[in-house]
């Protein structure tokens, strides 16, 4: 009963990540989705996206933070 407001960085994300699992999407857009996640919880986050992609979703990932599964990576590179 209380409002995410109140919740902690970590706990917000965890949140954020369960919602997720609910909304059935098969594309998942996520911008640095283990910000403030404890080891435990960036595991689970591993699981679950390897979970999702095993289920033929696909998963967008924009990090600076190493993924706890397989990953193809794109860089982009801008002229100046």
């Amino acid at each position: 009963d209380l409002p995410s407001a109140y919740l902690s960085a970590g706990q917000r994300r965890r949140l954020s990540l369960a919602r997720l699992l609910v909304a059935h999407r098969p594309l998942w857009l996520l911008d640095e989705p283990m910000a403030a996640l404890d080891q435990a919880s960036e595991a689970m986050f591993g699981i679950l996206v390897a979970d999702h992609l095993a289920r033929g979703g696909l998963a967008l990932i924009a990090t600076h933070t190493p993924l706890p599964l397989p990953t193809r990576t794109l860089s982009l590179v801008g002229t100046s």
